[in-house]
């Protein structure tokens, strides 16, 4: 017997070392691996009502499935980056025959004390200028290249991970209540993975709706700075909302978009209020939508957010919540039990 003991301590620790090796390995790519993960879960049940309705093989659903998940996050971009290149191009060229960087606005020069001074620095700010800028920051145009580059790469990646799960999902349903069961025994195996389930779908409201919103509000002000493709920066903002500093990217690259083109009250309008909807949405609508669906306090939720960015980087954005509402449905789901077993939880609903 004891024996058997120590060989099975010996196994169980070389098990948690393989399963941790396992974990660091995929860990440099822990995002697009959660973001497909999320993906899939959002689109798993339009998935099968597809398949249904038009009596597809499970293969091809999980197929169009990640094909889908493609064509909404790829093709604004490259709508947007269609549009805007020819202009890019323009005011390369502008710059190179020695015009100024920046168009000044005329509004510029009436601002008290200021205004003359700003204006002559900024006009004489011309494509030599930006050359010598560049040369000296090249670091900063290799990062964003770099960048760009993770992102496509990674939405690869996540449209992988949207396919495999859905393709197996079922199967990995099956594993995971199995391996519950076996960690935990059948009933708080199943307890656990429900809590996990609402957790999930807690976190996934809270990204989505997030995403709707600063895309809607802050579409108004693309709107009014008379951007003529609008409604794509719109979905672009919705879309990289649920990344980290992704909404903030797309304000920014808006901002000096309207600026480089001489609108500059224009630009400031946009970058203010897209500011200032990404602060409201990620302090308070995020944690009120995400602990909606699991009746979760505020304070509960916000500080989740904020103490999984702390412990796991921008990710721990969506780990956070993730985990501190798993380990709350958990101790609900005990709570349950236990009430019902000392035959006080019809006495505690009706107090309360």
């Amino acid at each position: 017997m004891r024996e058997n003991i120590r060989f099975a301590s010996w196994g169980t620790l070389v098990l948690v070392l393989v399963y941790a090796g396992a974990a660091y390995t995929l860990s440099p790519y822990a995002g697009p691996l959660l973001m497909g993960a999320v993906l899939a879960t959002v689109g798993w049940p339009w998935q099968l009502r597809l398949q249904r309705a038009l009596k597809l093989p499970h293969w091809l659903g999980s197929l169009l499935h990640a094909i889908v998940w493609v064509a909404i996050i790829i093709i604004p971009a490259v709508v947007i980056v269609d549009s805007v290149l020819p202009q890019v191009v323009a005011l390369i060229g502008r710059w190179q025959s020695g015009a100024p960087l920046v168009e000044v606005p005329k509004e510029l020069k009436l601002i008290p004390y200021v205004g003359h001074w700003l204006a002559a620095r900024l006009g004489g700010l011309n494509g030599a200028h930006l050359s010598d800028l560049l040369s000296h920051h090249a670091g900063i145009v290799t990062n964003s290249l770099g960048q760009l580059w993770a992102f496509t790469l990674h939405t690869f990646f996540a449209a992988l991970t949207v396919f495999a799960l859905a393709l197996h999902g079922e199967r990995l349903r099956e594993i995971l209540g199995l391996m519950a069961g076996q960690f935990w025994g059948r009933d708080r195996g199943e307890r656990f993975l429900n809590a996990a389930r609402d957790a999930a779908r807690s976190v996934l409201v809270g990204l989505i709706g997030v995403g709707v919103i600063e895309g809607m509000l802050i579409g108004v002000a693309y709107a009014v700075a008379g951007f003529q493709m609008w409604p794509l920066w719109l979905v672009a903002t919705a879309m990289v909302s649920p990344i980290p500093f992704g909404a903030t990217a797309v304000v920014g690259l808006a901002t000096l978009w309207l600026v480089f083109g001489g609108h500059w009250i224009a630009g400031l309008v946009v970058l203010g209020w897209g500011l200032f909807v990404i602060t409201l949405a990620d302090l308070v609508i995020r944690p009120l939508l995400t602990g909606s669906q699991t009746q979760a306090p505020f304070f509960l939720v916000f500080f989740s957010i904020l103490g999984g960015a702390g412990a796991f980087g921008l990710i721990g954005l969506i780990i956070g919540p993730i985990l501190v509402l798993m380990a709350r449905g958990v101790w609900k789901a005990w709570e349950r039990r236990v009430l019902l077993e000392e035959g006080t939880l019809g006495f505690k609903s009706g107090s309360n």
